[in-house]
């Protein structure tokens, strides 16, 4: 397990946590495909069917409607997008800087939940992506089990 040193190559001050947040707020996904792993599903009037390529986007939202059924049937990816960005820029969210703990050596993450809704969204600061936007079953007990985890208050760092 690395050291924090290691995983948060500089020093987390307000001024990059206001930049992390303004980034994160685009809700920008990755450009590349993912296979739906999951089964077949119809949405928007389109069959999905298992083992297919998708956006990262839309396999996301897929998986929040049919997998976790944590969204609604009718959400949309634009409406995912408008929960992730209230949450990022929602003055209750919690804000985490973490390691993610899959990958080698583990790549610098900003975790963002809202206790109020139990939405919680990943950014990857490296690819300058969101990773995923989800609601933790455990809440913010889920970045608590990253590496090297560090909680920014934002009402102490008037953020």
């Amino acid at each position: 397990m690395g050291k924090r040193e290691d995983i948060l190559e500089y020093s987390i001050t307000p001024d990059t946590v206001h930049k992390v947040i303004k980034k994160a707020s685009l809700v920008k996904w990755g450009t590349h495909l993912l296979r739906w792993r999951y089964f077949n599903v119809t949405y928007d009037g389109v069959l999905y069917r298992r083992g297919i390529l998708i956006p990262t986007g839309l396999w996301h939202l897929l998986k929040r409607i049919f997998v976790d059924q944590d969204w609604r049937e009718d959400a949309t990816l634009e409406s995912l997008n408008e929960d992730a960005r209230n949450t990022i820029e929602y003055l209750g969210a919690y804000i985490y800087a973490y390691g993610y703990h899959r990958t080698d050596p583990p790549r610098l993450q900003w975790g963002f939940w809202n206790p109020e809704t139990g939405i919680a969204v990943i950014y990857d600061m490296e690819a300058d992506l969101i990773a995923t936007v989800f609601k933790p079953v455990e809440g913010a007990n889920f970045f608590e089990y990253q590496l090297e985890v560090v909680r920014i208050d934002r009402k102490e760092w008037k953020i």
